[in-house]
């Protein structure tokens, strides 16, 4: 995919993605509208490197970072989690008298593998791989890159014609010419006869 202007299959164009921001993306989520939604590793303008590295950090076992770039699915899930393994630390008396422990040892366990989506967040936001939303129109991208493409039709077209043209100028000039030519050589024999001659 590298050195492509826009994408074979959809027409993106790749520039527009620095035009592309994260709020309008984050408005169309809350309507549940997912049309032309993409999600993306390089951030956009309106999303804060440093900021989204320390809601990771600090808020980041809440959902908080998700939240904050409006992937609300995954933070949402990181929440109920965290609230879960807080109702286990509280309740574990409880929980610990069901089935000899067992229970409580197997629901810790999902909930403590789940908590490292956290850490494999922080780590992806560290190295810039973590993907966030973007709001992209496609359909006016495909007509922006059709228009383009015909613009470009066109400008060919029109340098063919042009160089069609300076053809038969040429050819013109070239038969011209030839007359000239003839003239020259008619004259030249004339003169090399009546030299022979004297």
């Amino acid at each position: 995919m590298e050195g492509l202007v826009s994408c074979p299959d959809c027409g993106l164009i790749f520039s527009r993605l620095d035009h592309a921001t994260n709020h309008d993306a984050k408005q169309k989520i809350k309507r549940f509208d997912f049309d032309y939604i993409i999600k993306t590793n390089k951030l956009p303008s309106d999303v804060s490197f440093i900021r989204l590295l320390l809601y990771s950090i600090f808020f980041g076992v809440f959902g908080g970072h998700c939240f904050y770039v409006g992937r609300y699915f995954r933070g949402g899930f990181l929440l109920i989690n965290f609230l879960f393994f807080l109702c286990l630390a509280i309740f574990n008396s409880e929980i610990a008298l069901v089935a000899d422990g067992a229970l409580l040892g197997v629901l810790s366990t999902i909930c403590g593998f789940i908590m490292l989506l956290w850490i494999w967040d922080i780590i992806m936001i560290a190295i810039k791989r973590f993907k966030v939303p973007i709001a992209i129109d496609l359909e006016n991208e495909r007509a922006i890159h059709e228009k383009e493409q015909q613009d470009r039709e066109k400008f060919f077209n029109e340098v063919k014609e042009i160089e069609k043209n300076v053809e038969i100028i040429e050819r013109q000039e070239i038969n011209i010419d030839k007359p000239k030519e003839e003239n020259i050589k008619e004259n030249k024999r004339k003169k090399d006869e009546n030299s022979s001659r004297n």
